[in-house]
């Protein structure tokens, strides 16, 4: 009699498992639950099964989300699989964002199984995270996300399929997302166009110059396109985009096409911003600053106007006019700004100056600055320039007593690799 009742305990423990066989969609829930586990690669080929024979689309997105969940690169064939071929949009997307987990961590602060929309949310946040320095993404991602922005019907899809090439660095996919852009199949889809503008600017490669020139004057991402030639860097378009700031009426896209042609680094650039230096609009003012700055103009004139200007922006632009031609004194104005409304300004002088112009050392003499939001920005800012160089500086503000300051140290190290 106990063996009887011993082998009927047994049954019902094991009739209590839930199975990913199991004709309950409930249970077969609850058996994605217990195996998306972080690290759990021998749930992978299971799951990779349990997807292709499942018929409730709820149901594969949850495995297509717990692949992602479990961060093995085992799965990558599978989570490709799904994001080529499932006929449920939500699902190909969902198997974007799980493709982007195996390479980039991240905290999922609204929990797994929280569903915006259908789909895990995490990686659609304006400032989308990016794979570290030191990981390597398998060739056939990058391969399998441009066949997806060639092939699927979706817009969203697709615009996703690009941003997810960006958080992966996909720079050797350049040439494949120029055809794309100027392709006409994405001609009517204005979210496509403008992330492979974006994309290909956060590349700054200048040979995605010519196709992003032709649109600087396109109704829908001319604005964009006015950016990214300046990122790029391609000194060629400076033709277009001086004519272009002296014939159009809208001031915004002066300003932007002045923005661009002050990153170019055009010699000819000196005659058309010098006279600006003395313009009554401070934005041409700031701007021709900058764009001489890093042209190697003689800087001994913003020594004397820094005195006279009246407005912030321009002076952080002569501040950084000044610093880049050795007066390192003048960092001081920038770093002080970093706790201003020009902080993004600052910031982007601060690591211009750190990762192009060799001098990331004056960064490192204001880590310890008492005011935590200029020490968190100093410490992002050695994070984006990414030289392993600053890690002895970077490392105690880990234990720093702000915890925000501590969060970007630490999010700084991962950044701060050799490459």
């Amino acid at each position: 009699m106990t063996s009887v009742l011993v082998l009927v305990g047994l049954y019902l423990g094991a009739a209590q498992v839930p199975s990913l066989e199991s004709p309950s969609p409930g249970e077969r829930r609850e058996a994605i639950r217990s195996m998306a586990v972080l690290g759990n690669q021998d749930a992978v080929p299971g799951l990779v099964e349990a997807y292709v024979n499942e018929p409730n689309g709820d149901i594969r997105r949850e495995i297509v989300a717990g692949l992602g969940r479990i961060r093995d690169r085992s799965a990558v064939a599978g989570l490709i699989d799904a994001m080529r071929t499932d006929f449920v949009r939500d699902i190909r997307l969902q198997a974007i964002d799980s493709l982007l987990r195996l390479y980039i961590p991240i905290a999922d602060d609204e929990g797994f199984f929280s569903f915006i929309g259908g789909v895990t949310r995490v990686f659609s946040d304006e400032e989308r995270p990016r794979v570290s320095p030191n990981v390597t993404v398998d060739p056939e991602v990058p391969a399998a996300l441009v066949q997806v922005l060639r092939e699927d019907f979706d817009a969203e899809v697709r615009r996703e399929a690009v941003h997810a090439l960006r958080s992966l660095n996909a720079a050797d996919q350049l040439a494949a997302m120029v055809i794309e852009l100027e392709s006409p199949r994405h001609r009517e889809y204005e979210e496509v166009r403008l992330a492979l503008v974006q994309t290909l600017a956060e590349f700054e490669d200048p040979a995605a110059g010519p196709a992003l020139t032709l649109l600087i004057r396109d109704a829908r991402v001319g604005d964009a396109a006015i950016e990214a030639v300046g990122r790029v860097g391609y000194r060629e378009a400076y033709p277009q985009l001086s004519n272009l700031f002296l014939s159009s009426s809208d001031g915004d896209v002066r300003e932007r096409a002045l923005q661009a042609i002050a990153l170019l680094r055009h010699p000819d650039a000196v005659a058309f911003l010098e006279p600006m230096l003395d313009s009554r609009e401070a934005k041409e003012r700031e701007l021709a600053a900058e764009g001489l700055a890093r042209l190697d103009y003689d800087p001994s004139s913003f020594a004397i106007r820094i005195d006279r200007e009246d407005d912030d922006g321009v002076r952080l632009a002569q501040a950084f006019a000044l610093v880049r031609s050795g007066q390192s004194a003048f960092v001081d104005m920038l770093v002080r700004a970093l706790d201003t409304r020009r902080w993004p300004q600052a910031e982007a002088y601060l690591y211009e100056l750190g990762r192009f112009e060799n001098r990331i050392e004056l960064i490192y003499l204001h880590l310890r600055n008492p005011d935590a939001d200029v020490r968190e920005r100093l410490v992002r800012v050695l994070g984006r320039i990414g030289n392993p160089e600053a890690r002895p500086h970077v490392e105690p503000l880990t234990m720093d007593r702000d915890a925000d300051v501590a969060a970007a140290a630490v999010a700084a190290l991962r950044q701060l690799v050799d490459r």
